[in-house]
């Protein structure tokens, strides 16, 4: 009896640290990482980064649907409804409301749409239901992953594909958890976590942060050279931080409108 309370405990307490070091994390400033597409971590999506909202439901901006998903989107500013065209699926949205339409059928959902920061944000599970694309939802750490080839064809990540020239050992090494970006410095802080069995060395660890802006330039490592502007610090075994230097902008001319990321073990 005592030693299945003990294992009981065992038990508990691991959950409970899970769950503490999530709260630390978002209590220290840091913004929690929600969205995996492909490869790719999603970290900044202009206006603000994907949230989980109060029914538990992935909320990204609209126009991410399009430049991250490869979808069509349009949005009507005086109805205040959006239409995305993804994957063979026509889904028609309105700011507010549970009532959508999916290829001219109506549907209810169990949210709604919201305004955030001038941007409609909607659900990214109503966009793929049905289609062949696959989702992943971890409760535990609250990152919905979603995979299907046509998103590396997408206007932002096409941009990584382009430049990508390393040599992958591992292409799921780390988990990413969450980010903190100093605008005014222009550091982007990324917190991972890593099996503990696996020892990298600092030169394999390859987060290689994609930065996308307004006007359409980008800035990615493309392994040709080596980088000066990274750092990784270990925190604890299982536990690190890698910092990068980016380019500040001027909000009013050309601002970041995201930020990727991948987790991977390179040669």
């Amino acid at each position: 009896m005592k030693i299945r309370l003990l294992i009981c405990l065992m038990i508990l307490m691991s959950l409970g640290a899970t769950n503490t070091n999530w709260a630390s994390a978002q209590a220290q400033g840091q913004t929690p990482i929600h969205l995996k597409v492909n490869e790719h971590y999603v970290l900044y999506t202009y206006p603000a980064s994907p949230f989980v909202d109060k029914k538990n439901r992935l909320l990204i901006p609209l126009q991410a649907a399009e430049d991250i998903l490869g979808g069509k989107v349009t949005y009507n500013a005086t109805s205040k409804t959006a239409t995305v065209d993804l994957l063979g699926r026509n889904v028609t949205v309105t700011i507010g409301s549970p009532e959508i339409s999916v290829n001219g059928e109506p549907v209810t959902m169990d949210t709604v749409p919201i305004m955030k920061s001038n941007a409609m944000f909607l659900p990214v599970s109503i966009l793929l239901k049905d289609t062949d694309a696959k989702m992943e939802w971890d409760p535990k750490r609250e990152l919905l992953s979603l995979k299907h080839d046509s998103f590396n064809e997408s206007t932002v990540l096409m941009k990584f594909k382009g430049q990508d020239l390393a040599q992958v050992i591992d292409v799921n090494a780390f988990n990413l958890t969450s980010f903190d970006w100093d605008r005014k410095k222009g550091v982007l802080d990324i917190y991972a976590t890593y099996e503990s069995s696996l020892s990298p060395d600092f030169k394999q660890i390859d987060f290689n942060p994609l930065i996308v802006y307004s006007k359409g330039g980008h800035s990615v490592n493309p392994y040709s050279k080596f980088n000066m502007n990274y750092k990784v610090n270990i925190t604890s075994h299982g536990n690190l931080i890698y910092t990068q230097n980016i380019d500040t902008t001027n909000a009013d001319k050309d601002y970041i409108k995201y930020i990727t990321s991948v987790g991977r073990l390179i040669q």
